[in-house]
């Protein structure tokens, strides 16, 4: 091999062309070191001259591609994908003219007949005449690449299946459930002094299941929604949006006897009904699972850390065992019976996917019997000025 100092090191523009300062020629020696080690690292290493020919190539070269020193570059073109042979010729040119090839991918037919993705650099060693060429195996990332694309296009294409189901399941159930609690309602009402005690208890678990029922079809419907829609972005003033949401809850709050404390939030880039829902759902949920001892008292601060709004809402209501912080985020989770708190199980999968929307997270730490705080983070990019 011509002694002309491969290395592992990229090839750089200022080195090409530079004949009034020569490179040092490296010792035979420390050039056959440099080409084992680009041997053991897999790396295809050859020296073309300007027409084409192949002066030498390393063993890797040789054993992958079949290409013997002495082929010209015709073979070279023929083993080429035919895709791919116009911009292999514009890039050789551009080395002949003195510049850089960097990491192009090409395809070129091996000698078992499959189709390998080689990417290669190349540039003029100007002081000996001959392209250095640099090359490497892509072929099985390329296709891991490829499959993880079409993977996620196909987890993407059922995840759209799937929201676009429960839209219309749940719109479609939503006028029948609309017409059998009207009637339910309209029996109760007329026929009550002619029902017994277990006539109106019958009446009364109808109504109320199919209460229940309107309340998931409601949720199953927003969490669709959140999920398919691209949310806004624009600046939203935290501090008012939590006003609203407490005066939109301003009867449950009443009912429990709640106090909401407030710092300053501050404002942060995104969507102002998404968020509101976000809030809504976090001071429902604090006020819903309060403990019998004491009235609900929910808290809510904000900080600004490296660039990052962390929100954290914090009750003093009967907690969360640790074993299960992270399962609450699930869809149709509850830890506890209807009977103790009613609901359907959506709220917090809601917030969680309100915040992945807006690229950030949600967590909870809590002390089973004195309290739970989520802390909502939002990411550099949706954070305001």
């Amino acid at each position: 091999m011509v002694p002309c100092g491969f290395s592992r090191a990229p090839f750089l523009p200022k080195e090409v062309g530079m004949a009034s300062r020569p490179a040092p020629v490296p010792h035979p020696d420390e050039a056959a070191k440099q080409v084992a080690l680009a041997d053991l690292s897999g790396e295809l290493l050859a020296l073309l001259r300007p027409g084409g020919e192949v002066v030498d190539a390393n063993s890797a070269w040789t054993e992958l591609l079949d290409f013997e020193p002495g082929m010209g570059v015709d073979a070279l073109r023929q083993r080429l994908h035919e895709d791919d042979r116009l911009a292999f010729e514009e890039a050789r040119r551009t080395v002949l003219q003195g510049g850089d090839v960097h990491g192009q991918v090409v395809r070129f037919l091996a000698p078992d007949g499959r189709w390998l993705e080689l990417e290669w650099s190349c540039r003029l060693l100007a002081d000996h005449g001959l392209l250095a060429i640099r090359g490497r195996d892509v072929t099985e990332q390329r296709q891991l690449a490829r499959e993880h694309d079409r993977r996620a296009r196909h987890l993407e294409q059922v995840n759209d299946e799937l929201r676009e189901f429960a839209y219309v399941a749940s719109h479609d159930l939503s006028e029948p459930l609309r017409m059998v609690t009207s009637y339910l309602d309209l029996v109760r009402r007329r026929y009550d002094e002619q029902l017994d005690d277990t006539g109106r208890e019958f009446i009364h678990f109808a109504v109320d299941g199919a209460h229940r029922m309107r309340a998931l079809i409601d949720d199953l419907l927003r969490y669709s929604r959140i999920g398919g829609a691209l949310p806004d972005h624009a600046p939203v003033d935290l501090d008012a949006l939590l006003r609203t949401v407490c005066q939109d809850l301003e009867e449950t709050i009443g009912e429990a006897g709640a106090t909401i404390e407030a710092a300053p939030l501050g404002t942060v880039v995104g969507d102002a009904t998404m968020l509101g829902q976000l809030l809504q759902n976090l001071l429902v949920n604090a006020v819903k699972f309060r403990t019998a001892e004491r009235a609900p008292h929910v808290t809510l601060g904000a900080r600004r850390t490296g660039g990052t709004l962390v929100l954290e809402v914090s009750d003093n209501g009967i907690g969360i065992d640790a074993t299960q912080l992270e399962r609450i985020f699930q869809v149709f989770t509850r830890l506890h019976s209807r009977d103790e708190y009613d609901g359907t199980g959506i709220g917090l999968s809601i917030c969680r996917r309100i915040c992945e929307r807006h690229g950030g997270t949600i967590t909870a730490r809590s002390v089973p019997g004195e309290g739970t705080t989520f802390v909502v983070t939002l990411r550099d990019e949706a954070v305001g000025a």
